[in-house]
């Protein structure tokens, strides 16, 4: 005979299951949002012929990137608008940026170390046009609110990348 002990530890098992797995739908989820984004600025680059990109579908109105060149130890931070226009210029001095790998790993909550939904990536990418070819790895963490990416912390070798694109 069961007891009433045994109905309660297994009611808590089964809602701490369902927890875990909303959870790990969410990382999926914002995972494939992020996929596509990157997906989308491949193909603006690569294609000469694509003057339009729309990756204000991808952001929150309070998006905000944030980045650690040599010299600000605490980083610098740009918004929405920034960031879709820094994306623009690139293109428009006529670089191909092209990320060609990436690992992708959840990212976990900093006090239950559970799943959150963030993702964290690791990438390899190049930055071209007709007299350099730039080769350079990055890792970001990127967080999500309401389906829509809200801050991306990137940590890559930016003073390397400008001292080749001054060589």
């Amino acid at each position: 005979m069961i007891n009433k002990n045994s109905y309660y530890i297994f009611f808590i098992c089964f809602f701490i299951l369902l927890s875990c797995n909303d959870n790990k739908n969410l990382y999926n989820k914002n995972l494939n949002l992020y996929k596509d984004l990157v997906n989308d600025i491949n193909t603006y680059f690569l294609d000469t012929n694509n003057t339009r990109i729309n990756l204000s579908k991808y952001f929150s109105e309070d998006f905000v990137l944030s980045f650690y060149p040599v010299g600000h130890k605490k980083g610098l931070t740009i918004n929405k608008n920034q960031y879709i226009d820094s994306v623009l210029v690139v293109k428009k001095n006529n670089f191909i940026f092209n990320i060609v790998h990436s690992i992708y790993l959840p990212g976990l909550d900093e006090q239950t170390y559970n799943i959150d939904g963030s993702v964290r990536v690791y990438y390899g990418a190049t930055l071209t046009n007709d007299s350099i070819n730039i080769e350079f790895s990055a890792y970001q963490t990127v967080n999500f609110v309401d389906g829509k990416i809200n801050g991306i912390w990137e940590w890559a070798d930016y003073s390397g990348i400008k001292q080749q694109m001054l060589n």
